[in-house]
Formats: C-alpha cells, sequence, structure tokens
C-alpha cells in the first residue's frame, strides 16, 4: 500500500459511505479556517509599510502571542485532518463508478447525501428490507 492511501475493509467502507456527508462539511469549513489564517486575518498586529513606523527596528524572532500560537496549532490540526478525510472521501468516489443498476445508483448517492435508509425507502417507495439489499449490493460492488 503507498502513502498516504487507506485500507479498505468490507467493515469499514460502510463507516466510509455513512460518514461521507459530515466529512465533506467538515472540509469545507475547515478550509474556510485555513484560508483565513493564511491571509493574516487572525493576527492582531499590522506592520507598518510606510512613515515613520517603517523605519523603526522590527521584532525578530517568534511571536509571544498565545493566541497566535494556538491558530497555528489548530491550522496545523486542521490541515492534517482535511488531509485524512479528503483521502477517505477520495476512495469512496474512486469506486462509485464500480456500482451498476440504476436503484444501486440513486440509492448510493442519497446516502451519500445523508439520507436515512428510512427516508431513502420512503422517497423511493420501497421496504425498509429492499433498501437494505441494495445497500448490500452498493456494497460488494464497490469491494470488487
Amino acid at each position: 500500500m503507498l502513502k498516504g492511501q487507506i485500507k479498505v475493509t468490507k467493515e469499514n467502507l460502510l463507516q466510509l459511505i455513512e460518514n461521507y456527508p459530515w466529512m465533506v462539511e467538515t472540509i469545507e469549513e475547515a478550509r474556510q479556517s485555513v484560508a483565513k489564517a493564511y491571509n493574516n486575518s487572525y493576527i492582531g498586529a499590522k506592520m507598518a509599510m510606510y512613515g515613520i513606523e517603517a523605519t523603526l527596528p522590527k521584532a525578530s524572532g517568534g511571536t509571544s502571542d498565545p493566541v497566535y500560537t494556538e491558530v497555528q496549532r489548530r491550522v496545523y490540526s486542521l490541515n492534517y485532518r482535511i488531509k485524512e478525510y479528503e483521502q477517505k472521501i477520495a476512495e469512496i468516489q474512486k469506486r462509485i463508478p464500480l456500482v451498476h443498476g440504476d436503484r444501486e445508483v440513486e440509492v448510493l448517492h442519497r446516502l451519500l447525501d445523508g439520507d436515512s435508509m428510512r427516508a431513502i425507502g420512503k422517497r423511493m417507495k420501497l421496504s425498509s428490507t429492499t433498501i437494505f439489499r441494495v445497500r448490500n449490493n452498493i456494497w460488494e460492488q464497490m469491494m470488487e
């Protein structure tokens, strides 16, 4: 297995499909926070570029601001989590073309949208037993 890939088993494939919607949302939220930090919107003190202040000596070394240090820690943590979630999402997206059949494709997309089994059954006018059987077919097809 190459670095950066995750091992997918039957057990965790189902878990990845169930977690797909919130992982996508988490990535969106985390990217916004990281973008704010990289745009220096969290840094309170700005350095003067013009006037007499620009000629004064600048501080050397790191910052002692605990808030800035906390923001850096969070950004590092978010970057790590974003990468991890992106790998998991990519693994699911890579397996979507393996699913065949109109019912299977429709159920898969509804699962990835975060719909419950009961809601999918109600929407497609199928019994919950049928939806579970279709989900198991999806599972088998994605593991091939």
